[in-house]
């Protein structure tokens, strides 16, 4: 069952990103003076991707490498930890008086980077401005308004009950607070291109094609940082990545090639842990051909061998899962869910009474992007078909393939898109399920009918004790009626850093790099 998320008092595509997890290669050493933090130095960590639309303003900024860069430059209300428990942030505490009211009590003592001092003004101006159309609106359908009662107290109104708003409060990619006064007065190529948070780190410089830069916020509120600054340095093609890693020129990276992340740890770099945060999500369009028809998309799902696919397709670098992934802290436990364990024969057998033994699939993928995806099509193609299922593999470009993640269009059968992180479990459903969602063709399709309805009911939860139950409930009703394929997941990004000169640092299940406010550098 899922795991429950611990409460504290009271879309776009990442379709090149990432496949491989590994465990930690080894032990951070102490400095001469017993581990002691050394203030001073830079580091530099090399990245295979810089921020695209939007850049780095939190508002409109949707791709991984822009989520990263904000999560130092700018706090949110709350956090998570990476077993999912909430803790304080920029608010200290927070209450459900009521289904319909939130109410957050703000630390006092916050200054922004650009000398404005934070208050409850702050909060409304951030998340009104979401409300009207910023990156991460759909996660304020319900929010009827937000209000200071005080001057560091922010109240919330619903319309209904919300079961996904305290996730979303406290995701680390999701409500940044900006600042009114440096934010709200700016250009918007200064919002793309600058930051206007409280974080313990702040972009002085983007180099476009180049590198980024953060240098230390003698501001921030917390404990001061350790490190004078942080360069992001860009470095598109990843063999070039490990050619900086092998020869010192950097001290961390992250890598979306696997193998070249086993290569760094084996020239003595650390690999992180990162979770398998991202779905290698296969949608459905069942409104004609063989997948109209439940049996056959059962028989299709237990024909699937996911362990191979993760061991052999994968190397190991992957991680059963359904929705939502396997590396989320509130994902089912993929081994209960129906059709999950491989039965060849009784695929057939479903494949009997539909009457379809030999159904001819179409699944179109990213032939030009997420190589290090391809072995896993490849064998799925080869497990159907000793189930009598033959797949047609549609490699197509990702110019072709957006606009069915931008803009709803369709698709013939089956297509791949990996999808990023949510910030809560019913997020990954809700394009899939929901009207106007850019993978739903299931409207007016009894077979979605259920999942349909506990989703709705998830997104309503009056408590979060409710929300996880219903979401496990989603989770059994959509497999049991394959109204999604996700053959494996894989993490986002991976890290490897230098443990001889990168020192109290580790990698979290969120991206965040949050340890980067207490780290240290030695040579």
């Amino acid at each position: 069952m899922k795991k429950p998320y611990l409460y504290g008092a009271a879309v776009i595509v990442a379709g090149a990103l990432a496949l491989t997890g590994c465990t930690s290669g080894g032990e951070t050493p102490s400095n001469g003076a017993e581990g002691e933090p050394v203030a001073g130095g830079t580091l530099t960590w090399g990245v295979p991707a810089e921020p695209s639309a939007g850049g780095i303003d939190p508002m409109v900024a949707t791709a991984v490498a822009a989520e990263i860069i904000d999560a130092i430059a700018y706090d949110t209300l709350l956090t998570r930890d990476d077993d999912g428990t909430v803790n304080p942030a920029l608010a200290t505490e927070w209450e459900q008086p009521d289904e319909l009211t939130w109410v957050f009590q703000l630390r006092d003592d916050v200054t922004f980077a650009d000398g404005s001092p934070f208050d409850a003004s702050d909060v409304v101006y951030s998340f009104e401005t979401r409300k009207d159309g910023g990156s991460n609106a759909t996660y304020l359908a319900n929010m009827e308004s937000v209000e200071a009662t005080g001057d560091y107290e922010v109240t919330f109104h619903f319309t209904q009950p919300d079961g996904t708003f305290l996730d979303a409060v406290s995701a680390r990619q999701t409500f940044f607070i900006v600042s009114e006064e440096g934010y709200g007065k700016a250009t918007e190529e200064e919002r793309q291109t600058q930051t206007f948070g409280t974080g313990a780190f702040q972009v002085s410089e983007w180099s476009q094609g180049v590198s980024v830069t953060l240098d230390k916020n003698d501001d921030y509120w917390g404990e001061a940082p350790n490190l004078d600054s942080i360069v992001f340095e860009l470095y598109p093609d990843e063999s070039t990545l490990l050619a900086a890693v092998q020869q010192g020129s950097v001290q961390a990276a992250s890598f979306i090639d696997g193998s070249l992340a086993n290569q760094a740890e084996s020239s003595g770099f650390t690999l992180g842990d990162p979770p398998f945060r991202q779905n290698l999500a296969i949608y459905i369009n069942p409104e004609a051909g063989p997948l109209a028809d439940v049996n056959v998309r059962r028989a299709f799902s237990l024909a699937l061998d996911r362990q191979a696919l993760v061991d052999t397709a994968m190397l190991g670098n992957a991680g059963i899962s359904f929705v939502p992934p396997a590396g989320d802290p509130g994902a089912p436990d993929a081994a209960d869910l129906p059709y999950y364990t491989r039965d060849v024969d009784a695929a057939k057998k479903l494949l009997e009474e539909a009457g379809q033994p030999n159904p001819e699939i179409t699944l179109s993928y990213m032939g030009d992007v997420a190589q290090s995806h391809h072995p896993v099509y490849e064998m799925m193609q080869q497990q159907l078909a000793e189930a009598g299922i033959t797949l047609n593999l549609k490699a197509t470009p990702l110019s072709e393939i957006a606009p069915i993640f931008t803009t709803g269009e369709s698709w013939t059968d089956l297509v791949a898109i990996p999808g990023s992180p949510r910030a809560s479990a019913a997020f990954y459903l809700q394009p899939v399920l929901l009207e106007g969602g850019v993978y739903n063709h299931w409207d007016g399709n009894p077979d979605a009918d259920k999942a349909r309805e506990l989703l709705t009911q998830a997104m309503a939860a009056a408590t979060p004790e409710e929300y996880n139950d219903l979401i496990d409930q989603l989770a059994e009703e959509t497999a049991e009626q394959v109204l999604e394929i996700v053959p494996a997941a894989v993490p986002v990004y991976f890290e490897v850093w230098d443990a001889n000169k990168l020192h109290g640092y580790e990698s979290d299940a969120f991206y965040s790099r949050s340890l980067l406010d207490s780290a240290w550098l030695t040579e």
